[in-house]
This record gives C-alpha cells, sequence and structure tokens, in this order.
C-alpha cells in the first residue's frame, strides 16, 4: 500500500521547480590529515599507501605543513574559511601511528597557529597494534592527541592472519590497556565483519571480547571488496572465497544485539557510542559540515568545491615546492548535488534526516523531492517516516545503497 502521509505511489521522477541554494556555512570546520604510510598492505586495503621509511616520513611532514600554510594563507576557495573556526582533527592512513610523536605534534602546532583551533579540539589518530608501545602511545598523549581509533579488525588469531594483518589478539588486547595507562579516555575499537572464512560465531567472540575492554566508541565495518585491493584480486583468481551477504546480514544483527546489550548507542550504520563519544569529526561528514583535507590523496569540501589530493607522493611534493596546492581534482558544486550529498550522509545516521530542517537550510521541499525519488521503494521496507524524520530500517542499512544510488 502506498503510504498514506505522503502518497507515495508513482515511480520517481525529476521534481519540478527544484531550485535549491547554498546553504549558509558558519563552521566549525573539521581538519583531516592524511599519513600515507604501512609496514605492510591489508588485504582488504585500497588506500594510497607507501612502504614506511623514516627520511620519506620527514621529507612528507614538511610538505604537509607547507600544505596548511598555504591553505591557511590563501584562505582557501571560499575567502571565509579563514575565519571559521576548526574544532576536530583527524590524522588518517595509513597507519598514523608510525609517525614520530614530534612530528605529530609539529603538525598539530601548525593546525593551531594557521587556524582558529577550538581549546576543546578533538584530536584523533588511528592507531595498529602492531605499531603501538606503550612509549609511544604516552608520547601521542603529550602531543595533543586526546582520541584513538584502535584497528583491532578481530580478536581472532587465524583471521587476522587472512587479513594480513601484522598484529595478533594478545598485542591488540594489551595496546587498549596501553592506551588507557597513557590516560586516553576516549578509546574506538575497530572490527571488521564478513570476511571470507569468518563465521558467525567468530564475529560474536571477537566483538564480545571488544565490548569486556569497555571501550568508549566501536566501529564495526561489513567489508567491502575494494576493486585494486589484494583481497580483490584473490577473490578474482579463486583463491578466497567471495563474502556471504546472507551471513554478512546475519552478522549485523549479532553487532547490534551485543552492543545495545553493552550500552551503546547505535547512531550510524556502522558505529556504536557510549553517551557523549559520537566521533565528532565523522559526524562533519554526516552532518553536511566543511573540512578541509591535508597531505596526498586527502579529500576536503569547502562549501561550493569538493577536492582531492594527488595521491603520488613525489607529484604531491614538487607542486607544494613550487608554492601551488596538490590537487588532483576541484568540483565546483551545485546547491543541488551539495543537498543530494547532505542528503544521503545524513541518511546513514540511524536517527535518520529531518527533511523539514533539511529544506529550510536549502530553501526547497525536501519531502517532495524524497516523495517523487524513492517514493516507490517503500514497500521493499527499506525506510520509514515519523513525522518529518526520514529513516532507513535495520533492512535499509543493509541494502542502503539502493536508496543513495536514486540521488547519485
Amino acid at each position: 500500500m502506498p503510504c498514506p502521509r505522503y502518497g507515495f505511489g508513482h515511480k520517481f521522477s525529476l521534481m519540478k521547480n527544484f531550485n535549491p541554494v547554498f546553504p549558509h556555512d558558519y563552521g566549525p570546520v573539521g581538519i583531516y590529515i592524511h599519513v600515507p604510510f604501512c609496514l605492510g598492505r591489508c588485504n582488504y586495503c585500497a588506500f594510497v599507501t607507501n612502504p614506511h621509511d623514516i627520511a620519506i616520513e620527514d621529507r612528507y611532514v614538511r610538505s604537509v605543513l607547507k600544505e596548511i600554510v598555504l591553505w591557511a594563507d590563501l584562505a582557501g576557495p571560499e575567502p571565509r574559511l579563514g575565519n571559521l573556526e576548526a574544532d576536530t582533527i583527524y590524522f588518517g592512513g595509513g597507519t598514523p601511528s608510525l609517525l614520530r610523536p614530534d612530528l605529530l605534534a609539529l603538525l598539530i602546532e601548525s593546525c593551531r597557529s594557521s587556524f582558529r583551533v577550538s581549546p576543546e579540539c578533538e584530536i584523533t589518530i588511528e592507531v595498529n597494534p602492531a605499531t603501538a608501545t606503550r612509549n609511544s602511545l604516552a608520547l601521542l598523549r603529550e602531543a595533543g592527541v586526546n582520541r584513538v581509533s584502535l584497528g583491532i579488525q578481530s580478536l581472532d588469531d587465524p583471521e587476522l592472519e587472512m587479513m594480513g594483518r601484522l598484529h595478533n589478539s594478545t598485542e591488540a588486547v594489551r595496546s587498549f590497556e596501553d592506551l588507557r595507562a597513557a590516560g586516553f579516555e576516549n578509546i574506538s575499537i575497530d572490527l571488521i565483519a564478513g570476511f571470507p572464512g569468518q563465521s558467525r560465531e567468530s564475529m560474536r567472540a571477537s566483538l564480545s571480547k571488544a565490548l569486556q575492554l569497555s571501550p568508549d566508541h566501536l566501529s564495526v565495518y561489513l567489508l567491502e571488496v575494494k576493486r585494486g585491493a589484494p583481497l580483490d584480486r584473490m577473490i578474482r583468481a579463486g583463491t578466497i572465497a567471495k563474502p556471504d551477504e546472507d551471513l554478512a546480514a546475519d552478522m549485523y544483527d549479532d553487532i547490534r544485539e551485543l552492543a545495545l546489550g553493552a550500552g551503546f548507542e547505535h547512531y550510524e550504520i556502522s558505529n556504536f557510542a557510549l553517551p557523549g563519544h559520537h566521533s565528532r569529526h565523522n559526524m562533519k561528514y554526516w552532518q553536511d559540515e566543511l573540512f578541509l583535507g591535508f597531505g596526498m590523496a586527502a579529500h576536503g569540501m569547502t562549501g561550493r568545491r569538493r577536492y582531492a589530493n594527488l595521491e603520488n607522493l613525489a607529484d604531491y611534493q614538487a607542486l607544494l615546492d613550487g608554492g601551488t596546492r596538490p590537487f588532483a581534482s576541484v568540483d565546483a558544486l551545485t546547491p543541488e548535488v551539495r543537498f543530494k550529498d547532505a542528503l544521503i550522509m545524513a541518511l546513514r545516521l540511524v536517527k535518520g534526516v529531518d527533511l523539514a530542517a533539511l529544506g529550510r537550510r536549502y530553501q526547497v521541499d525536501a519531502v517532495s523531492f524524497v516523495e517523487e525519488t524513492i517514493g516507490d521503494l517503500e514497500d521493499a521496507g527499506l525506510f520509514v517516516f515519523h513525522g518529518d524524520v526520514l529513516s532507513l530500517t535495520d533492512r535499509g542499512r543493509l541494502l542502503s545503497n539502493t536508496v543513495f544510488s536514486r540521488w547519485v
């Protein structure tokens, strides 16, 4: 039956008189810094990385420092960016925990001197247990880091070996304990579900062990086989089985059951948090806020433009040596594209998206737009309405790309 609240009963079409405007962006912004070094590549990874080398590391950090200053001096594509506060800094990779703490401190200080960084800034670093010692983690805390995303991925040793991880479960637990000993009060654990060879029972066991550590945040990602990753080549060659989508769906149910039972709030498709411990940086992506990306392969969104940096290290450094921002691409955003992006990202949140508020932000009838673009999917049980709030169902979160594809 068509939804009586909105009369969904016709196929999607291009809405007439759909003319959104750019919203006002007041900040604060987020800062992402990419650290593209790893000791080895995990089988599922398709991110931009390079073998770790101390000499290259120093040169790379000098280049990122130049980029930060260059952005601050030029104030970005939109002049008002220079006047906005930054309240999150996120070091991703790669393996950012390979970076010497003194170099990390230099990058943080450059952000503070180049932008108006909030005194309550959330500063996150991704840590690989294979690169963490109690001393190095304590130095990260001294450098100003106050949040850690610990890439455990599994607490089953055979699975870790299959994934190509360089740590074992004992080292992962020890890294978590060392983080607490170093004074970190905001720790997230990352796990992967649905890896070939992983069972429902082993997934539950890993998650249960992770929850026993009492993390503050939990990210559990259903495996996506990325083109170009070693795992993709192994599957194509027939040396490893394809992921089982039905098994992954069962795992997703188990993840929710165990995390909610441990007092976590399920707030985004793959993310759970104890009260007050949502990832403030990632919320910027999901709530249509601005972010700057520094480092090779980093991405940013400055309000009216999206950009991506060069992925080749030598090219990245050469442009910065010449005083030029190292763009691989810069795409002008239209109000319509940005509206759709905002809708997609907000719908990843379990609380859903308030279409009335989104419509006011872009000065359009967001409800009618949704009626005409995904209304025919209602019978599939992928979404629900609560007043003007649109949210995905449990099934919809598993099949979210079916909904999102209507707006790409």
